[in-house]
């Protein structure tokens, strides 16, 4: 009868429904923050692989254009008269130690496909070998540029290979033969700082557009066929069958399983694939479910005593509920006694006491337990993660502090301006970011930050606020180191823009000068100069090519001291050198010629105890719009030049 009387009675309907209502608030935050954080992380992940993949593709391309530059840059020093002295032609190769460190095997071929020399591993094999029926011989020796071929098995190894070729154009633009290297599947280093992954439940491989493997960490996949690979089929199909698009932007999906994730290597018919298993990709996601969902029981239990605890206060009578309400008023011993029972008004104002306290323990509890699920979410990514608001930290991840190399207190409530080396850059981002937010939402970017020890460093920055369209809400940063990236990257571009021997400007990079300086010429008249050297040849026979060298880096060193900060003084390749000066009208050009003419003639090297000299004729033209490419400009140069050296050598001439 008792029993029933309390399963009956307002303080268990207040206890039970105090209970369930607190376990099924703490459950039902517990689902939406889970929910909204998995989907969160998973974008993340799949982002983050999706970079990780166009980063290695991009290591790829610039390896293959370095394999490709290398291969132009040895080709236009192939003089017509080593085709016919295999000697010469093979202590030439032999001279070039950059190609014996880039290929497996480097040889020359003749235009009827005859092998006139092979150097491999330092040292030249003569083989009777004849290429005329390869396919990228035949590509090659139509075109002008380097190229790389499709699979090929090796004449002389039997082994599959990767062939660089690039054709020797004589005089008259016609191919002489072909400069080329292979690479062996199997053995050479082509992919070796790309493919890192090498599990079973993550795996990394270069494929061509018609799904043959070129890398693979089984040695025995190699040119297998790409829909073979578990988990890769699909997406393989998919991607072959509209066209095999060679698109440098990465993409990513789930399928079969597993995380694809897929570029394309600029410059080749290949693309790179990253290949893991559902479960390796996303096992950071169910750690953190586990996590949220363990701490939201535990909430969950807390939080269901202490609403049991509160309703059973509730019943007591008013003498009692007096004392109490007095007690806390006073601050005396008597908030420490239990809450009064009671019925009626004694009922209503004790729940009322019970339901303010509560709900301000409930609040606390919930938002200490969402920081930490929040913060366990930070703490468990692989990239730096802020949450700023009002400029200023209020969380930051472990990752957050490793790259700043700070502790979470030095970085939580103080301004976000300590990240940045100075105020100009802090004011620089906000000019950059809040139109960013403002068009699209967010900010993608790269910019210099700054350690907490003083130090800066590269970042790539992404930005997007918590609530879409209000920043007051916060903002949430994602931070990641690219430091190394960059300076690879700075280095790859300046060693394709710059002669190797002298450091000046290449060929390559010159003409694309020229020809953006000509397409403004109307507007922005320039001059331009054409400079050979006279009697380097003598240099070379009679010092050797060691002091024709060190006359060459000399002469470089000379013309570019000379010169304004504005011009562009350039190596077109052997003795040949150019000179852009933008703005400059004829008396001026015709006096810098002069200047570095003089400077040429009275230049001395000493070497082996005999002195070297050599003399520059100089042609020299002014583009104002009449001429129609920087082609057309070089030709106005160069003749200038032939008429200074008709004139008598040591000459400035100026182009009609």
């Amino acid at each position: 009868m008792q029993l029933a009387r309390f399963f009956q009675s307002l303080k268990f309907r207040i206890i039970a429904v105090a209970v369930l209502a607190s376990v099924a608030a703490a459950l039902g935050t517990a689902m939406v923050v889970v929910h909204a954080t998995q989907a969160e992380l998973q974008k993340l992940l799949l982002q983050s692989d999706r970079e990780e993949v166009e980063q290695y593709a991009g290591l790829l391309a610039s390896k293959l254009d370095t394999l490709k530059s290398t291969l132009v840059a040895v080709s236009r020093h192939v003089s017509p008269e080593l085709w016919h002295a295999q000697d010469a032609m093979e202590r030439f190769l032999l001279g070039n130690p950059a190609l014996q460190a880039l290929y497996d095997v480097v040889a020359v071929a003749s235009a009827d496909g005859a092998v006139l020399a092979r150097i491999e591993r330092g040292k030249a094999t003569r083989r009777v070998i004849n290429i005329a029926d390869r396919e990228y011989f035949q590509h090659a020796m139509q075109g002008d540029q380097a190229l790389v071929s499709t699979v090929a098995v090796g004449k002389v190894n039997a082994e599959p290979l990767v062939i660089v070729a690039m054709p020797v154009l004589g005089a008259d633009g016609k191919a002489l033969g072909l400069v080329f290297g292979t690479l062996r599947l199997r053995s050479s280093n082509l992919f070796a700082n790309a493919i890192t992954a090498r599990l079973d439940s993550v795996r990394d491989l270069v494929i061509t557009r018609e799904g043959t493997l070129l890398s693979h960490f089984d040695p025995k996949r190699l040119l297998g066929r790409a829909q073979d690979e578990p988990g890769l089929a699909a997406v393989f199909a998919r991607w072959h069958a509209s066209g095999s698009p060679i698109d440098t932007t990465g993409s990513t999906e789930l399928s079969q399983n597993h995380l694809v994730s897929m570029a394309g290597i600029a410059g080749s018919d290949w693309a790179f694939v990253r290949v893991t298993q559902r479960d390796a990709a996303l096992a950071p996601l169910a750690a953190v479910s586990g996590t949220a969902w363990a701490a939201a029981l535990v909430a969950g239990a807390l939080a269901a005593l202490v609403a049991g605890a509160v309703a059973w206060a509730t019943t007591r009578p008013m003498a009692q509920l007096r004392d109490r309400a007095l007690g806390m008023l006073r601050g005396g011993g008597a908030a420490a006694q239990a809450w009064p029972q009671g019925v009626g008004e004694v009922g209503e104002m004790s729940l009322a006491f019970q339901q303010l306290l509560a709900q301000g323990d409930q609040q606390r509890a919930d938002a200490q337990a969402l920081l930490l699920q929040m913060q366990a979410v930070l703490d468990n990514a692989d990239v730096g993660l802020a949450l700023t608001r009002d400029g200023q930290f209020e969380m930051v991840s472990r990752q957050f502090c490793s790259i700043f190399q700070c502790d979470p207190a030095h970085a939580r409530g103080h301004a976000t301006r300590m990240i940045y080396a100075s105020d100009e850059a802090y004011a620089a981002l906000a000019a950059r970011a809040t139109p960013a937010f403002m068009q699209h939402g967010m900010f993608d970017g790269e910019l210099e930050l700054m350690r907490r020890d003083g130090s800066t460093f590269w970042a790539h920055m992404r930005g997007r606020a918590v609530a879409p369209g209000d920043r007051t809400q916060g903002t949430i940063w994602v931070i990641t180191d690219i430091t190394q990236a960059r300076q690879q990257h700075e280095r790859l571009s300046w060693a394709a823009h710059h002669d190797k021997l002298t450091a000046l400007v290449n060929r390559a990079r010159f003409e694309v000068m020229l020809e953006e300086a000509t397409a403004l010429a109307s507007e922005a008249p320039f001059c331009a100069l054409f400079i050979d050297l006279d009697r380097f040849k003598q240099v070379n026979d009679s010092g050797g090519h060691a002091a024709g060298d060190a006359l060459l880096r000399d002469i470089a060193q000379q013309l570019a001291s000379m010169l304004r900060k504005a011009d562009t003084v350039a190596r077109l390749g052997g003795d040949e050198f150019a000179v852009l000066l933008p703005q400059c009208p004829i008396p001026q050009a015709l006096a810098i010629a002069d200047k570095l003419r003089a400077a040429v003639d009275a230049y001395r090297l000493s070497w082996d105890g005999q002195s070297h000299s050599v003399g520059a004729s100089i042609g020299l033209v002014a583009v104002n719009g009449s001429h129609a490419n920087a082609a057309a400009v070089l030709r106005a140069a160069d003749a200038a030049c032939y008429e200074a050296k008709r004139l008598g050598r040591n000459q400035v001439a100026v182009a009609a």
